[in-house]
């Protein structure tokens, strides 16, 4: 029987094996293998980091695990797919195996490369040392304490304020948890009967010449207004030298105070790819793919998501690392790697389309961009959370998408 595994259980990768399955049934065996036991749902992960209202004890955190993680054996009831729980020590692209951190060797005549990618911080002396990382369900937990450390110290006027907060980075991810932590500001200070007016100051810090590059120039106005109406400032032209335990040195020799710095500039994808001959990888150690989303010289094996470069043929540019790009990904490998066990003369080329993205920019409050059109305000937030409830039913039997939806709508509430 033809044997198909997936190396990661992401957006790219859950979708690629929930695809084949409907496309190849019991025709062929499907395995998934993930070092977790659930998909992270990273939409919602700024959410976690900037939780407030809470007695931060493990009970709580165990329930807010629950509104960002979605069950593999959930997504895949009564579907043909197995499921591995391990991570990934080897890859033999020549001879068709993988072997698992548990001493496990799973063969496969095709292979879905979909593992992801970590924190990259591009070797700036410091980062790696002092800078709170953002990628993780855990990075967020120990994000939100740490926030609250802060608070309760200058309750007790062990700290100064205003407390400042530098986050080195003005993508999406970026701009979000400075949205979100502005307004979680305001209610931990209120919880701490901390009244001194502007007790908080955020820091957006961007190497580039303006923040969301992808966002057409009137969408980043309605951002930037919104986050300086939160008060949050914003630096751009402003690459970061070095990161000390309470400071940012920018290029510049600018020296910015700050008793958090967060990292949410860069990624790379596993190193493991670099012992793997015959891939062929860029400086970041990402996978190089072709129009189809076949790695160069295998045509049996596919990659998505955040471990790929993959060239807009549009804009000759590097395909954005975003979660709808992945998902789309996902459905083209399966599409093409059912193509060729049917015997397909032609196979789908990958025509990646920045068509819908939405950023969350604090409260109910969000910019969202469908096709054509731009909503923001609380219209953009509404379309946030039918899209996020879009993806639950993509993905899951449709009383378990509306519970794990108004879950989080529930725990989440709070923050707005």
């Amino acid at each position: 029987m033809t044997k198909i595994l997936i190396l990661g259980g992401g957006f790219g990768g859950v979708r690629a094996a929930l695809d084949l399955e409907k496309k190849l049934g019991s025709r062929v065996e499907i395995t998934l293998v993930d070092k977790s036991d659930s998909q992270t749902f990273f939409p919602s992960l700024y959410e976690v980091a900037s939780i407030y209202g809470i007695d931060h004890q493990h009970p709580f955190h165990t329930k807010l695990r629950g509104t960002v993680s979605i069950s593999f054996s959930d997504i895949f009831k009564n579907k043909k797919i197995n499921l591995m729980q391990a991570e990934i020590n080897h890859i033999d692209i020549q001879n068709k195996h993988i072997v698992t951190s548990n001493g496990a060797t799973l063969d496969f005549d095709y292979l879905v490369l979909a593992l992801g990618s970590v924190v990259s911080t591009f070797g700036i002396p410091g980062a790696d040392d002092y800078a709170f990382k953002f990628k993780t369900i855990e990075d967020g937990l120990m994000l939100n304490d740490k926030i609250e450390e802060l608070y309760v110290e200058a309750s007790e006027k062990k700290r100064p304020l205003p407390i400042n907060i530098l986050i080195g980075g003005a993508g999406f991810n970026g701009v979000e948890l400075a949205a979100e932590l502005s307004n979680c500001a305001v209610h931990i200070a209120h919880q701490h009967k901390i009244t001194q007016q502007n007790c908080t100051a955020i820091t957006l810090i961007e190497a580039m010449p303006a923040i969301l590059p992808m966002v057409s120039n009137r969408e980043r106005s309605i951002i930037q207004k919104r986050l300086k109406r939160l008060g949050i400032n914003i630096l751009t032209d402003s690459p970061i030298q070095e990161i000390g335990s309470d400071y940012v040195k920018l290029k510049n020799d600018t020296v910015l105070k700050g008793d958090l710095i967060i990292w949410t500039a860069g990624l790379k994808a596993l190193d493991l790819f670099k012992s793997v001959a015959g891939l062929e990888l860029d400086d970041r150690g990402r996978i190089f793919v072709n129009e189809f989303l076949q790695t160069k010289n295998h045509p049996n094996i596919f990659a998505v998501g955040d471990n790929i470069v993959s060239i807009d043929p549009k804009t000759q540019k590097p395909v954005p690392q975003m979660a709808f790009l992945a998902i789309e990904q996902g459905r083209v490998a399966a599409k093409n790697i059912a193509g060729i066990i049917n015997g397909a003369v032609e196979l789908k080329k990958y025509k990646p389309a920045y068509n819908v993205w939405i950023a969350p920019i604090g409260g109910k409050n969000a910019v969202a961009h469908l096709g054509k059109l731009t909503f923001s305000g609380f219209l953009g937030y509404l379309l946030r959370e039918v899209v996020d409830l879009r993806y639950f039913l993509t993905v899951l039997p449709f009383f378990k998408a509306l519970k794990i939806f108004f879950k989080g709508v529930a725990v989440f509430s709070k923050n707005d």
